[in-house]
């Protein structure tokens, strides 16, 4: 890990890294030997090994599997067949990224530079309240092209998110489809496993309770557990502190808008484009998988009816 590959979008410290690596009892003199016994693992793999692997991937896969290769091994498993299952998720980001609309036009998604106890704080605002304006597919391709560009240049032991319900509407939620959230649950659970720190909760409204049911869905009960409601900056300002949050929220950071303006500019620019693009081959083919047994449709689940009353 080069600190030269650091990403503007997602700044850390050398300082960050050790500490994360004192926490999860990760070895700077043997975590080199790990990557290099994984890689091998990998271009093994006859149904991974023409997808490719960077270093830096792994070793935020072994921060998530706290330093054991083993569970490291079968989350990048994972992560890649779940890839090859969400299409509609991951592909087709040469055409998004070429266009020159706006990314985060109807909602913002972003993070602070600076890590509260090691966690990345994150931001998600929705700008338009025209439920029209939203996109479900929208939204979680660009969550995971985030998420690609986290995966090799950021250094975190989880996340923070903070969620602003101000123009959150019914027929918002109406507006998220169930079987892409499937696919990007099997894929952030089973694959990423990120650590959620907590979720805060802010401008909450009567929406919030079918929210959580829809969530419950998707998510594990420690998660939905982990959600905090405020009613006050102020009572935000008691879980995180103000040099970590935006203008917007009372805090020392730039406003969300100029972050935005950052994030639509290096997210297109050449080489951070070029990179998503590549990251699209990051996917299995199951067909050489051995002992092949994967059916994509038990991915569309089935789904209980969803009681909003």
């Amino acid at each position: 890990m080069s600190m030269d590959e650091m990403h503007p979008m997602f700044p850390y410290t050398k300082e960050d890294v050790q500490e994360i690596r004192k926490e999860l009892g990760l070895k700077e003199s043997t975590i080199e030997g790990d990557i290099d016994a994984i890689v091998d693992w990998f271009q093994k793999q006859p149904h991974l090994a023409e997808a490719g692997i960077e270093r830096a991937f792994v070793e935020r896969m072994l921060i998530v599997a706290k330093g054991s290769m083993e569970k490291a091994k079968r989350r990048i498993d994972n992560y890649y067949r779940y890839r090859l299952l969400a299409p509609e998720i991951i592909q087709n980001r040469e055409k998004v990224l070429s266009d020159s609309q706006d990314l985060w036009s109807s909602y913002l998604q972003l993070s602070m530079p600076k890590m509260y106890k090691c966690n990345r704080v994150s931001v998600f605002q929705l700008l338009n309240p025209d439920p029209s304006a939203f996109s479900c597919e929208a939204f979680l391709r660009n969550t995971f092209m985030l998420g690609d560009v986290r995966m090799k240049h950021d250094y975190f032991l989880g996340d923070i998110w903070i969620v602003d319900m101000r123009h959150a509407t019914f027929s918002h939620l109406l507006r998220m489809n169930p079987t892409l959230m499937q696919k990007a649950a099997h894929l952030f659970h089973e694959g990423l496993g990120l650590r959620i720190h907590s979720i805060h909760v802010l401008n909450a409204n009567s929406l919030l309770q079918h929210v959580v049911s829809f969530m419950r869905q998707f998510f594990s009960p420690k998660i939905i557990d982990r959600v905090i409601v405020h009613e006050s900056l102020d009572a935000l300002h008691m879980s995180l502190p103000k040099r970590y949050l935006p203008k917007d929220y009372g805090g020392d950071e730039p406003a969300l808008a100029e972050f935005k303006d950052k994030y639509e500019k290096e997210i297109r620019s050449t080489v951070t484009k070029q990179f998503l693009i590549n990251s699209m081959k990051m996917v299995s083919d199951e067909k050489k998988r051995p002992n092949a047994d994967i059916n994509e449709e038990y991915l569309a689940g089935s789904f209980r009816k969803l009681d909003f009353d």
